[in-house]
């Protein structure tokens, strides 16, 4: 009976924790179910066992202060019931960065299932996405579209395939160098792996994930201690296979380097920021804010507002987000919601130069190579010179807070052996 209660409130969980990368490929209801039921079990496990100081958390106090803001901010900015819905939801997200840390300590065995079934997931994604570019149809049969010169997502016709391997790469990786840290043999034959996935992800056309790639490994090469020279040469071979395909396939060349160099307007006398449909939504996105600079418009409601006449730029200006992280906190949530994202940027690129700072002149690494590559999947959201995608999507919110659990376990571990 015990047994089966253990395996019911820390197995179970555990597994599902695991298995996100894979439900995440098969859409959002998999995902975000596995996400409401992680929550809800370390819970249970916390009122069982009276473990509240889990709760006792500078991340999980700022954040549930930022939730609080949200659904404060909900029913000033009230539209309809979708916005109130969407904040009071957000709390499973704080939540479940705390899950993580809590069945890591239960179930260090999390780590090494999640290691495989991201091995499964990027070796499915890759022989999915190669079958694509060779054959114009992906492994169940569904065509591509030619004229898009991009890869599509496994189990549907969205083009994130790009993203969600950028996204999880650096998660991966990191995982790969705290389980195998004295095994670099193993280390370097699974680097064929890494390349592979570098090279999908610039034929998938995603030039914001290409982009994002490319900054994470440089911000690992940079900022890592034992692996920099593996990560390096594995970054390079990649460049080589990226170059050479571009020489021969002017499709993948063109949408990753012609395609942005037409929409930036480098060639022409105007240049643009990312694109004129872009710039559009920006400048909407501004004259909201205007409006609205200390509560802004409401979460989720700039798809409501875009169409209004006080907004609207141009003909492209109406979406159903802005398309950057940072314009779309300041016009849905003002100046008080923006500020959260504003001061933890600037104290994440604090640490980093501390971390720099000791790397260089002490030969002291504030943070491991596991934590670094946790730390650049979390650069890549914070980012704010790039476009992407709606910050309260439910599964671009599973990503963006998936790696926050795995690094502050390893900080609490720290922390924990310190004292």
């Amino acid at each position: 009976m015990i047994d089966l209660k253990e395996k019911l409130l820390l197995s179970f969980p555990s597994l599902l924790i695991a298995f996100i990368p894979l439900f995440l490929i098969s859409g959002p209801f998999l995902s975000d179910l596995s996400v409401l039921l992680v929550s809800i079990f370390f819970l249970v496990n916390i009122f069982i066992h009276k473990n509240y100081h889990f709760f006792n958390n500078s991340f999980f106090k700022i954040f549930l202060i930022f939730f609080l803001y949200l659904v404060i901010n909900s029913m000033i900015k009230y539209y309809d019931f979708n916005n109130i819905r969407s904040s009071i939801s957000y709390i499973r997200f704080g939540i479940f960065s705390l899950a993580v840390i809590y069945f890591l300590e239960k179930k260090p065995v999390l780590l090494k299932w999640l290691f495989f079934v991201f091995v499964f997931c990027f070796i499915l994604l890759i022989i999915d996405g190669f079958i694509q570019y060779f054959f114009k149809e992906n492994i169940i049969g569904n065509p591509v579209d030619q004229e898009s010169y991009r890869i599509m997502f496994l189990f549907n016709d969205e083009y994130i395939l790009g993203s969600f391997l950028s996204r999880m790469y650096p998660i991966f990786l990191g995982i790969t160098f705290y389980l195998y840290k004295d095994r670099k043999n193993f280390i370097i034959f699974i680097s064929f792996l890494f390349i592979l996935i570098e090279t999908l992800i610039f034929l998938s056309g995603e030039r914001v994930a290409f982009f994002f790639n490319t900054l994470a490994a440089l911000f690992i090469i940079l900022m890592i201690k034992d692996f920099k020279r593996i990560r390096l040469v594995t970054l390079l071979i990649s460049f080589i296979a990226i170059i050479l395909i571009s020489f021969h396939d002017n499709s993948a060349k063109y949408r990753i380097w012609d395609q942005t160099i037409k929409q930036l307007g480098i060639q022409s006398s105007k240049m643009n920021m990312f694109s004129v449909t872009h710039e559009s939504h920006y400048n909407s996105a501004y004259k909201m804010y205007l409006d609205n600079k200390l509560l802004g418009i409401g979460i989720r409601n700039y798809r409501n507002f875009c169409n209004d006449e006080r907004y609207q730029t141009s003909e492209n200006s109406c979406t159903t987000h802005p398309h950057n992280t940072y314009i779309q906190i300041l016009s849905e949530t003002g100046l008080i919601g923006a500020s959260f994202a504003i001061i933890f940027f600037f104290y994440f690129i604090f640490k980093m130069f501390y971390h720099l700072r000791g790397a260089l002149f002490k030969k002291e690494y504030y943070f491991n190579d596991y934590e670094i590559c946790m730390l650049a999947a979390i650069l890549i959201t914070i980012w704010p010179l790039a476009p992407s995608g709606n910050f309260f999507n439910n599964w671009l919110s599973i990503v963006y807070y998936f790696p926050v659990g795995f690094f502050l376990w390893s900080i609490k571990n720290k922390s924990t052996k310190s004292s």
